[in-house]
């Protein structure tokens, strides 16, 4: 077989694979495949011309480059998501109905503070500018008529004016022992939020099941506020709709099963 047919036959190959490449349905084996296909032309470019034909070359080198990229990206947000053993609890606790990864951003954008017993958080009728998540210890709630309630590891503050934009209904500030709370601003989470629909519709879910919850245990009068796993609810958004109810937590009333 002379050089001819060789090389005829390597553009051939590369246009089948190349055709392979576009019946592929993930993302990443199609970018394989393309390379694949990138590497079996080249030669053809290279020894069937005289002089070779520079320009195909370069832009198929381009191709193959943005693709090796590409293949790394997709890499990188495939590997599995380290949660620390406080980001697992927090997870399993509040933000179940997320994927990991994108539970992982989310908190991200957030700043943890551990902090002294009694430091005040939240004063009533006040705006607030940050929603907080506990995570671990406990906050105490004095209502507008000096009612006390406490609210566990997993629970919202400020959820209310985050989601209303008001002004604060009650004094919060950390218990009797030290606190750990994770602070978002408003302002920075909801940007992040607003172009992300699916995702945004998940967080409300849970940040409103949290304050219906609150609600809940203020008119049944339990000195316990419970949080958002405890409300049986399914997202109906994928990938943010695996549900899980959460075991009890110290301290905490029972949740309905």
């Amino acid at each position: 077989m002379n050089d001819w047919n060789i090389y005829i036959i390597l553009l051939n190959c590369a246009y089948t694979i190349w055709l392979a490449a576009f019946i592929a349905k993930d993302i990443a084996w199609l970018r394989r495949i393309t390379i694949a296909g990138n590497l079996v032309v080249l030669p053809y470019y290279y020894f069937f011309f005289e002089p070779p034909m520079w320009n195909p070359i370069f832009w198929v080198c381009i191709y193959t480059v943005i693709n090796l990229v590409m293949l790394f990206l997709i890499y990188l947000e495939s590997r599995p998501i380290k949660l620390s053993d406080i980001e697992q609890k927090i997870y399993e606790l509040t933000f179940k109905s997320l994927e990991p990864r994108i539970y992982k951003k989310l908190i991200d954008l957030g700043s943890w503070e551990e902090l002294q017993p009694e430091v005040e958080l939240v004063t009533r009728d006040s705006v607030l500018d940050s929603l907080m998540l506990v995570v671990d210890g406990e906050a105490e709630v004095i209502l507008k008529h000096g009612e006390h309630r406490y609210i566990p590891t997993g629970g919202f503050i400020g959820e209310q004016s985050f989601i209303t934009g008001g002004k604060t209904y009650a004094d919060v500030s950390t218990g009797k022992e030290a606190t750990t709370i994770l602070r978002w601003n408003s302002e920075s989470l909801r940007k992040y939020l607003a172009n992300k629909e699916t995702l945004k519709d998940a967080v409300d879910l849970i940040i409103t099941a949290d304050l219906i919850y609150k609600l809940r245990s203020i008119e049944e009068e339990v000195d316990e506020i419970r949080h958002s796993q405890d409300l049986d609810v399914s997202l109906s958004h994928k990938p943010y709709s695996t549900h899980s109810t959460s075991k009890k937590d110290n301290n905490m009333v029972d949740r309905p099963r």
